[in-house]
């Protein structure tokens, strides 16, 4: 089974060549960056390389639909196919929302027995879990599909690192079973350093944008540091944004640093 999309694994062209000859048909990527380093960008420009040729699953913790759509089209992207979730959002909708109603209703004088007489969208017991929500996306794919999970930041807030990193094996083995390519994105050196490594060593990629300072601002650099079976080609490499989104400055004439992010 080839890889989705032709050669197009990042939307990178010079990385691409490399990676398309090394990774396996279905892979589990990890993204690490800071908040100035263009990981969100870079999230949408992995999505948008499988857009027409697969399913294409972007999952959001910051952003709306509507924000994620406005950004392709501002690099000329065509978002159409695309389905995007705002986790957070539901998240809000389904379980603080409800918590917030009930505290309110608390002040009033209500006890809890008496909040069950109150309409269904206070009393109701709590059905959502983020987790089930993104493998029953999964579930219901029966071939090769591209996702993105921008980001792990907000699920390692409100879940135990453990649930966190079995909804990451989930989505490793779907994409194996199904030939997909999965890219989840977390904040670097925020975390417990076994759950990072553990995430690490479970991902078939490991990306890293770094933001290095100099005189003029920022200097943005990717480091490729895994590939799995394949620590030859790890490279690290200058980038900058241009009209159409991050590419090596080596190979952009004229180029000139500033990401967004």
């Amino acid at each position: 089974m080839a890889n989705l999309a032709g050669d197009a694994v990042l939307g990178i062209p010079e990385l691409d060549r490399d990676l398309t000859a090394s990774l396996p048909p279905g892979w589990l990527g990890l993204l690490v960056g800071s908040a100035s380093s263009a990981t969100s960008l870079f999230a949408k420009q992995f999505a948008h390389a499988g857009l027409g040729s697969s399913p294409v699953l972007y999952y959001s913790v910051y952003e709306s639909p509507t924000d994620v759509e406005r950004a392709f089209r501002d690099f000329g992207w065509d978002p159409a196919g695309l389905k995007v979730v705002n986790l957070a959002e539901e998240y809000y909708q389904r379980v603080l929302l409800r918590d917030l109603e009930i505290s309110r209703l608390r002040e009033r004088g209500l006890t809890y027995s008496e909040v069950a007489g109150v309409p269904v969208s206070v009393s109701a017991p709590r059905t959502f879990n983020l987790t089930s929500r993104v493998l029953a996306d999964l579930g219901a794919l029966d071939s090769p599909f591209r996702l993105v999970l921008d980001s792990l930041d907000f699920l390692l807030e409100i879940l135990e690192p453990e649930a966190v990193l079995t909804v990451a094996r989930q989505v490793r083995h779907r994409a194996q079973t199904l030939g997909g390519m999965a890219l989840l994105s977390i904040q670097g050196d925020i975390h417990e350093r076994r759950t990072t490594g553990l995430l690490e060593d479970m991902a078939d990629l490991v990306i890293e944008l770094q933001a290095v300072p100099n005189s003029g601002g920022y200097e943005h650099r990717i480091a490729i540091s895994k590939i799995r079976n394949h620590p030859e080609r790890s490279r690290i490499a200058p980038v900058v944004v241009t009209a159409t989104g991050l590419g090596l400055v080596d190979t952009i004439a004229g180029a000139t640093n500033s990401p967004r992010a």
